[in-house]
This record gives structure tokens, sequence and C-alpha cells, in this order.
């Protein structure tokens, strides 16, 4: 396990270490340029936030078919950047609670007949270490999945594709043994946000995360439209043109039913990673992480903590599948932000990879041990 801390990124500023230049956007923008065409990507929002430099843009087409280009106002779905909203929403009913909640609870106290559930707590759930079969890759819900995207789901059946199959066990590894990310355990937490509330899950989400941080472009996803404007999803090609997919965000519920747009998602990303909405105390928890590179189904991180994830001392998350890809990451000793809307899912990790590509550009080091120590770079 390693910790990141407030305290060390007070300490490099108070020495007075020396600012960042302000970073050469049109350079940046050169980068995403050329990655959206590597990566067979119609359209991009990408933006850039230092003490010194807003920066916003738009890439390509929103509409491939009728060319109608990507605005700053398009709407993307952000996927799994869904969990570390989830994973806030927790954290703030504990802090809330006095102590009559706590992080290492078993999932059990408060709900019902999880496999393992007197053993795997809260804490385990948020950083991905619960051992909990993945429903999204059981074979029966791709199946149902792919015969109709657009079909409702409601959280329970998709919880019983990970824990009540006879075609595979609910439980990977022993609680706490080891990293390996599973969309099943943030289903489990947003059961959770709705049992500590009695409330639906939508509805904590605006009061307590949404309305505070004024993202009034952020929304919880309850069927398949997008708000307009929205860009348009592609994966694959049809006829040699991008092919648009749909699918209905309940069918990733708590774990990946968002949308927003780039500037929204910058700002979450601060939040996030500052911890805006927390307790300092509580907020120290979640740096506590583990290395990922034993999960090779994991998206690509340095290492994952409760609902957040570290590439380069940078933390924050990212979201993929089904027509969109996004991250967004934060550096603390800094205060830069950036954060990346894609609407296309043809390969993997391709937000980590812009990512990683741009960090030069923000005069970032880069450690020997990261994912993006094996990125192609170009100079500063």
């Amino acid at each position: 396990m390693r910790i990141t801390r407030f305290v060390a990124a007070a300490a490099a500023l108070a020495v007075g270490l020396p600012a960042h230049a302000a970073p050469n956007t049109a350079k940046i923008g050169n980068i995403v340029t050329a990655a959206l065409k590597e990566f067979n990507v119609p359209g991009a929002q990408v933006e850039v936030d230092t003490p010194g430099t807003h920066w916003a843009q738009s890439f390509g087409f929103s509409d491939y078919a009728a060319r109608r280009p990507v605005t700053l106002r398009d709407h993307f779905a952000i996927r799994s950047i869904t969990k570390s909203f989830t994973v806030t929403a927790v954290l703030q009913l504990i802090a809330a609670s006095n102590g009559a909640v706590k992080l290492n609870d078993p999932i059990g106290d408060y709900l019902p007949d999880i496999p393992n559930g007197n053993l795997i707590t809260i804490r385990q759930l948020a950083n991905m270490t619960s051992g909990l079969y993945n429903y999204t890759i059981d074979p029966d819900f791709g199946a149902a999945l792919g015969s109709d995207p657009t079909r409702h789901w409601g959280v329970d059946k998709l919880l019983s594709y990970a824990l009540y199959s006879k075609k595979h066990p609910a439980i990977v590894f022993p609680p706490g043994s080891q990293y390996q990310y599973s969309n099943t355990n943030t289903l489990l937490l947003g059961k959770l946000v709705i049992a500590l509330t009695a409330k639906p899950f939508p509805a904590v989400l605006n009061s307590q995360i949404l309305r505070p941080l004024h993202l009034a472009s952020t929304v919880y996803l309850t069927g398949v439209p997008l708000p307009s404007p929205a860009a348009t999803g592609y994966q694959g090609f049809f006829d040699n043109m991008p092919d648009p997919v749909d699918i209905n965000a309940t069918s990733l519920s708590f774990a990946g039913a968002m949308a927003s747009t780039v500037t929204d998602l910058a700002n979450w990303g601060a939040a996030l990673a500052e911890g805006t909405l927390l307790p300092e105390t509580l907020q120290q928890k979640r740096f506590v992480s583990r290395r990922t590179a034993g999960d090779p189904a994991s998206p690509l991180y340095d290492s994952y903590g409760l609902g957040m994830g570290e590439i380069a001392g940078w933390w924050g998350h990212t979201g993929s599948g089904v027509g969109f890809q996004a991250a967004v990451f934060h550096d603390i000793a800094t205060d830069e932000t950036f954060a990346i809307l894609l609407n296309a899912s043809n390969s993997n990790d391709v937000p980590a990879h812009i990512f990683c590509r741009v960090l030069p550009v923000l005069h970032a080091e880069i450690p020997a041990n990261s994912v993006c120590a094996k990125e192609p770079q170009a100079a500063p």
C-alpha cells in the first residue's frame, strides 16, 4: 500500500519550489488531435486548469454523419467516473453518521444476502479489494445486454449476474487480499447510499454533490438519451463510417450512469482530489492505495484508492465503454487539472494514454514505475 498526503503537497509549496510555467496549450491541442486520428475518435472536449491558465477546447465532430462539430456545451457519458461520485456520497454519509457507520463495517450489516457480506467491508468495496465477481464480465449479462442494449435494468438484476450465477463463483478471492476492478463493488455502494438515506440515489447525488459544487451540467442518467445538446457515442465502423451506439444507462447504474461536460468534469476532478466535500481526516483515507498492475483487466492506473485512481501522482478517475471514454486527473501539489471527454470506445484507456502524453507539456515528472513511462511522448 501507499499513502499520498496533503501535508506533503503543502510542504513542497512552503519551501518555495518554482511554479510551473504556463502549459503550451497549442502543443496539447496537437497531441489530442493526433490521438483522435490514431484511436479513431470523432470528437472530444479537453480542459486544462492551472493557477495561471484556463483552457478548454472542443475537437472534431459530435455527430459524424451530420458533420456537427463538438461544442463545449455538449454532454458526454462519463461511464466509470460515476464510481468516484458514488464513493464520495458514501464517505459523506460516513462523516455525517458521527461514528455510527464506519469504513470497516461489513456490508452485510446494511445489505442482506451478499456472499461474504459478513467479511467484506465498505472500505474493500470502495478500493476494489472485495473479491466479488464483476457482473459486467458475466456471459449471461453480456448476452442479455447484446440482445437489447436499450432495455431497462434494475440494480438487483445486475447484481444477480455477479452474486447468484451457477456458472461461476461469486467470490474470486478472499476479501482484502488483492486488488481487482469490479463494477459489482460500486453497485453495492450505491445500494448502501439508498439504505442509509431512504432516498433515491439521484436525489442524494444532487443534494450532496452536484448542487454544492454547482455542477449544473452533470446528471445521473436513468435511460438511453443524454441531456441535450449531446455528443453521439460511437463504437466500431459500418460502411467505413463510425458506427453510432446506444445503451440504457441503467445497465451501468451506480457504477457508470452519469454524463457531464468537460468544465463540470474538471471542477469535479479538483474537488475529488482536494477533498472539498469531506473532512480532511476522511479524505486522507482515500489515498491509501494498491498497485493495479496485478489485475490485467484493470483500467490504466498506477494505483487505486477509495473510489479514485492515481497516475504519476495525479488523482482522479477514468471511464470507458459503449461509445464514450473520459478521464479527469488533478495534481494537488501544483493545483493543476486535466479533463477529457471522447465520443468513441474503439480502443481501451484512450483518455489515460492521452493524459500520459500531455504530462510532459504540463511540466510533470513521470516516475519510472508509472504506466506513463511506457507511453510515447513528445518533448515538453
